[in-house]
């Protein structure tokens, strides 16, 4: 099975960012509170037609501000009370874009990030409880091609987990 890997956006790309009126923050911020809400049910609240919202939303989707509509699953309740932050050094030789397709292909490995510092790589893992993380840890993780070392960090609680910049209404 091929993984795609996203590709962050450069420092040059990011200024290009796409400039959001009152109407686009309110259907964005309506959507993140509940990304199932009906057109019409966005539309009463932002004072306007269900069809402009239906072309507001498209045009958020075409320019890439709206990535997609996903279910988004608690990890405890199918089992994975473990979460870990796993900071990876990777032989860049090796590859990096190798290395992180390879995290990507590992079902319990739910983040990837590129970082400074020390270590290359923050990995975001969840685990069913602490053998399972030693599992996930010693016979997948540290087999992945580039893979030189870890630190782990086992997460006590996560009052907070968003998925992506909170949009305010005006």
């Amino acid at each position: 099975m091929a993984h795609l890997v996203k590709k962050d956006t450069s420092q040059c790309d990011r200024i290009r960012a796409v400039v959001l009126d009152a109407l686009d923050r309110k259907i964005l911020a309506a959507l993140q509170e509940n990304g199932r809400m009906p057109l019409s049910a966005i539309a009463e609240r932002a004072g306007v037609a269900p069809a402009t919202v239906h072309e507001r939303l498209a045009k958020l989707r075409a320019a890439g501000v709206v990535r997609g509509f996903e279910v988004n699953v608690d990890p405890h309740a199918l089992g994975y009370t473990v979460t870990a932050l796993v900071h990876v050094r990777v032989d860049l030789a090796a590859g990096l874009d190798k290395t992180v397709n390879e995290l990507a292909a590992i079902p319990e490995v739910e983040e990837v990030h590129l970082i400074t510092g020390e270590y290359d790589l923050v990995v975001k893992v969840r685990a069913r409880d602490t053998v399972h993380l030693q599992e996930l840890l010693l016979t997948r993780l540290h087999k992945v091609p580039g893979f030189v070392r870890s630190a782990t960090e086992v997460c006590l609680t996560s009052p907070l987990e968003r998925h992506g910049p909170l949009v305010k209404p005006d």
